[in-house]
């Protein structure tokens, strides 16, 4: 086999290829799964701090915060394993384990906590971005290929600047750029999500 030919399905077998869809479900789940993270942790750091003048309140408010972000951490690190396959590894502390006085200070003292919750807040921006970016492309692709049954239509309008498809011979060209872009839309999701998982990685902690 030439390196043209093992090249080229490299390129077409991405479609084939199941952790390439497990990478767009990676990367699509971070949406609601960083919507959630950035709502439970902004919301209570904030109420937390507005009320640490009552010391009885604000102060447990944010330890709680603490213990939820690096227990969402935990599962959001296996999520990348079995998802990414990434080495990413991060473990909880277990208040079981300790008093919950120590579990706090333990909790409070250690920089894996506020790596944990910055990572955190962080996947809403990472969210937002990959949806709106998987989202698009995957409109845009889809419309394209499209464009031969759509073309005729006087309601769809497949208009390039100076070019717009009136013809057959048009839209199936139209529809060829639309596979090509559907094919480096899917490498781009598998690129994406091991940069995603690569910055896991950073943020919590590897295995090793």
């Amino acid at each position: 086999m030439t390196t043209i030919e093992s090249a080229f399905r490299r390129f077409v077998g991405v479609t084939v290829d199941l952790q390439t869809y497990r990478n767009i479900a990676y990367l699509l789940l971070a949406f609601p799964l960083g919507t959630l993270y950035f709502t439970v942790l902004w919301g209570g750091g904030v109420a937390g701090v507005s009320l640490v003048p009552l010391f009885l309140f604000g102060v447990p408010l944010l330890i709680a915060v603490l213990a939820v972000a690096v227990h969402l951490a935990e599962l959001e690190a296996r999520l990348t394993r079995g998802l990414v396959g990434s080495d990413v590894n991060f473990e909880a502390p277990r208040p079981n384990e300790e008093t919950a006085v120590e579990f706090a200070k333990h909790l409070v003292t250690d920089s894996r906590s506020y790596r944990a919750a910055v990572y955190l807040l962080s996947k809403f921006v990472v969210g937002v971005a990959a949806f709106a970016a998987v989202s698009t492309a995957a409109a845009v692709s889809t419309a394209m290929v499209l464009a031969p049954l759509l073309y005729g239509n006087p309601e769809v309008h497949y208009d390039f600047g100076v070019w717009s498809v009136t013809t057959l011979p048009g839209a199936v060209a139209v529809a060829a750029v639309g596979v090509l872009l559907g094919f480096l839309t899917l490498h781009a999701c598998n690129v994406g999500a091991r940069a995603v998982g690569e910055y896991t990685e950073l943020m919590l902690g590897s295995a090793d």
